[in-house]
């Protein structure tokens, strides 16, 4: 008898242990339905440029998964995407605390937000296949100027931000102040400077914005000393549903060589159809001869269903520091993106 109690009390334990299992399990579920979210896109294309070599290919651009969750009634949120296309490599992780509207906090690496277009404007949704030469030259894209490549617009840092006399579903005055390393994504700090950014967007009325921002960074180009590289950008956009205008200005300096880039985008979405159709012209020149190109771009985006956005550009181009066979190129470029 002692035996048989013993197995039915080892028995029922074992019961309990696996029904308060499952409590678990199904609340770690509940959870994760209420608080996590995964999604994720994919973007490749074709490319043909009549000075590149070779002249056309096809190609996988991105490959990104998310994983986005809230909790605290939405005053606390986190996000980590990582991109698989070519080196794997983490975008975003971050964390925010926004306990006010007019005040929130940010940590972690996420979007630097010098100019408009290098954080407002996201894959799935830019107007252009390629960025404006402002995004892909001057906001740590890039290392033609600042010797950082592969950045993808990001860093590691601390962000507050947040905005001013609000209205429904905006704020007039909106702001952002922040501290990065300076390094590029994944790469902790590799001197005692640090980059400072600021800016500041008032929108008068839903639909039109206009934009100021600074940066002050300490940038290291060939493996030469570091060098101060403040930057200053302005823009102004307008949407109404069916028109979009956006024009941005950018003035940088990289020790004593000054750079300049502009772009001016003016588009049309068709009033009950998923079309729409943007130009877009822009130039960016320094004083040192490393870049001195002017760009036309004419677009197109199409998106027959939620989940499926296709893009074509068609580019001219104007290199003036590139051997005169070279010096105009003619390109076409096709994306498609699936999302999740």
């Amino acid at each position: 008898m002692k035996i048989k109690n013993l197995l039915l009390v080892f028995v029922a334990a074992c019961i309990c242990t696996v029904a308060e299992a499952q409590t678990t399990g199904e609340k770690i579920k509940a959870f994760a339905d209420e608080h996590l979210r995964l999604s994720g896109y994919l973007q490749g294309g074709y490319r043909w440029d009549q000075n590149a070599d070779p002249s056309n290919t096809f190609y996988l651009h991105r490959a990104r998964l998310s994983i986005t969750g809230d909790a605290a009634k939405d005053k606390i949120d986190y996000r980590l995407q990582v991109d698989m296309a070519g080196s794997p490599k983490i975008c975003d992780l971050y964390f925010r605390y926004k306990p006010l509207k007019e005040l929130n906090v940010e940590l972690g690496q996420f979007k630097v937000p010098f100019s408009y277009e290098n954080e407002n404007c996201g894959p799935t949704t830019v107007e252009f296949i390629d960025y404006s030469y402002i995004t892909t030259y001057l906001a740590r894209n890039n290392g033609r100027y600042d010797g950082i490549n592969g950045a993808t617009g990001r860093d590691i840092g601390l962000q507050l931000y947040g905005g001013f006399i609000h209205r429904e579903g905006y704020s007039i005055i909106n702001y952002n102040l922040a501290v990065f390393n300076g390094s590029g994504v994944n790469i902790k700090d590799n001197n005692s400077s640090k980059d400072i950014v600021a800016r500041i967007i008032v929108k008068p009325f839903k639909g039109f914005a206009v934009s100021g921002s600074y940066m002050y960074a300490e940038t290291n180009y060939g493996g030469n000393e570091y060098m101060k590289s403040p930057r200053w950008a302005l823009g102004a956009w307008y949407e109404d549903g069916r028109w979009i205008g956006r024009t941005e200005f950018v003035h940088a300096k990289f020790g004593q060589t000054n750079v300049d880039s502009f772009y001016a985008l003016f588009g049309h979405n068709f009033a009950q159809q998923p079309w729409s159709v943007y130009i877009r012209e822009e130039f960016i020149m320094d004083d040192a001869n490393i870049m001195d190109s002017n760009r036309i771009q004419l677009g197109t985006a199409y998106k027959p269903f939620k989940f499926l956005r296709l893009q074509a550009n068609l580019n001219y181009e104007v290199n003036e520091l590139a051997p005169e066979e070279h010096r105009n190129s003619l390109g076409f470029n096709l994306l498609v993106t699936a999302m999740f």
